[in-house]
């Protein structure tokens, strides 16, 4: 049975998404099969970074109970990843239910090793709805203090209401001279640092090119740094949910 993991953050704009692209082609990469999920109701995007933009059913429509769920599941260009994508246009976001999410994903346990669910930041009712529709969580956040606490106090929430947080990805390290240190942000945040990704302009051109970067420049140091994000949940995830449950 497969692991249902979040990919969640306290603010916008930290790189849930390309995290959840780049960990998702990752993991299919060490021959997992994975499906990523687009949870992002409102400002989807991750059907863009992973090259599915022709999609005629989505998640809105399941969660307006339009299609089943494995009417909304689509093959990739990347080996063993398939994407259950969102509607771009407000009139879905209207209709989908958000509320019927965990009970909805709860069904692709049993066709995936992994599902990613790309979660909306914060803590409003629709990015709860998404990050309680996993039971593992793994938190993104950039190396700045408002980032760090924001996303700690995701964290805290997500443990208090039973996910499992496998711990967190400081991404773009190395922007700035001000950058928070590995070492320091693992303090702030109280729980298990899993990745730095590097600051790599590779990872934008990536993005802009509609292909994750691990797939499209492999030997780069932000491809090589999700690879080991990879490995490190391959490793971690399900054992240690067991372990705390």
């Amino acid at each position: 049975m497969g692991r249902l993991i979040s990919i969640a953050s306290g603010k916008g704009g930290t790189g849930k998404t390309t995290t959840t692209a780049n960990l998702s082609i990752a993991l299919g990469k060490l021959g997992f099969k994975v499906c990523a999920v687009d949870a992002d109701l409102t400002m989807a995007n991750l059907s863009l970074v992973m090259g599915v933009d022709d999609a005629s059913v989505t998640i809105h429509d399941v969660l307006a109970g339009r299609s089943p769920i494995t009417g909304a599941i689509y093959a990739t260009a990347f080996e063993n990843v398939s994407l259950v994508p969102a509607a771009i246009d407000w009139e879905h976001v209207i209709r989908a239910d958000p509320r019927k999410l965990p009970d909805t994903l709860h069904e692709l346990k049993d066709m995936f090793d992994y599902v990613l669910i790309d979660s909306p930041a914060g803590l409003q009712m629709d990015a709860m709805n998404a990050m309680l529709s996993g039971e593992e969580v793994v938190l993104v956040t950039n190396p700045e203090i408002s980032c760090l606490t924001d996303t700690m106090k995701v964290g805290m929430v997500l443990k208090r209401a039973g996910l499992v947080v496998l711990g967190f990805v400081l991404n773009r390290y190395g922007a700035s001279e001000n950058d928070i240190p590995p070492d320091v942000a693992e303090e702030v945040m109280e729980i298990r640092l899993l990745e730095v990704i590097p600051e790599d302009p590779k990872v934008r051109e990536a993005t802009l090119e509609g292909v994750p970067v691990v797939e499209y420049k492999p030997k780069s140091e932000g491809a090589k740094a999700f690879m080991r994000l990879a490995e490190k949940i391959s490793r971690i995830a399900g054992i240690k949910a067991k372990v705390m449950r």
